[in-house]
């Protein structure tokens, strides 16, 4: 009578093992490397999509506009420069006494201007420009990263409503059949009333299943759609015809 107990902690710890081995009851037969291969080429698409290429070029505005500040220090440089002419005029006479001229030294003036906050001012301006340029390249990885996601999610649930849908239309086609026979029958007086029309019923309902479903998967392409900036049968076509042709 003590085995019993003994045996019975045995298979929970033996249960409670295989569910540790797979905690999500995930069967990996269900794992098809085709349809995750559609999925990343339609996550390719999407990164053509005006919603990333937008921030893209907003990005490299940004880099001109980090570059250009690293040499805006040269606008701020002026240089100055004159003559003294009465000086010039002096010594250039072929007769002029050099005791009597009244010479200028020196004969040219050339000058340099330059801010002194400019240094201080221009590399904290240029480390704005940069971290600004920094902040739009995140940006842009943040936005290839949402824009996969939500792609293979769509994707994910598109495949599933597909699956609920062909399943749903044959217990449609069921249901049909017993309403069919069902009808039969009552028209030879075989089945009352109220039967023949709880069949009836349970078609109707069922019709009304499958355009949920439909309007759910139309629903799930047009998001997708929206996503990669193109018609969902045309990009999958293209897919196909790539995957056939080796590309």
């Amino acid at each position: 009578m003590k085995s019993i107990p003994v045996i019975a902690v045995f298979c929970l710890l033996a249960a409670f093992s295989g569910f540790a081995q797979n905690p999500a009851g995930i069967n990996s037969s269900n794992f098809n490397p085709s349809v995750d291969s559609v999925a990343e080429k339609l996550v390719e698409m999407a990164y053509l999509n005006a919603r990333l290429t937008s921030m893209e070029h907003v990005a490299a505005q940004s880099y001109n506009e980090y570059k250009a500040s690293k040499m805006a220090i040269l606008n701020r440089v002026t240089v100055a420069g004159n003559l003294n002419e009465l000086s010039i005029k002096q010594s250039s006479g072929a007769n002029a006494d050099p005791l009597r001229q009244s010479t200028q030294f020196p004969r040219y003036n050339i000058g340099v201007v330059l801010p002194l906050g400019t240094f201080a001012t221009q590399g904290k301006q240029n480390k704005a420009n940069y971290h600004r340029y920094q902040s739009m390249v995140d940006q842009v990885k943040i936005e290839r990263q949402n824009i996969r996601e939500e792609v293979l999610l769509k994707y994910e649930d598109y495949q599933y409503t597909r699956q609920l849908l062909a399943m749903q239309q044959e217990v449609m086609q069921d249901a049909k059949i017993l309403m069919t026979r069902q009808e039969e029958k009552f028209s030879n007086g075989e089945l009352s009333l109220e039967v023949y029309t709880t069949s009836v019923k349970a078609y109707n309902n069922e019709q009304v299943k499958e355009l949920g479903i439909v309007r759910e998967l139309r629903t799930i392409e047009i998001q997708l759609e929206t996503l990669i900036g193109m018609r969902l049968a045309d990009a999958l076509a293209e897919i196909n015809n790539k995957a056939k042709s080796g590309q």
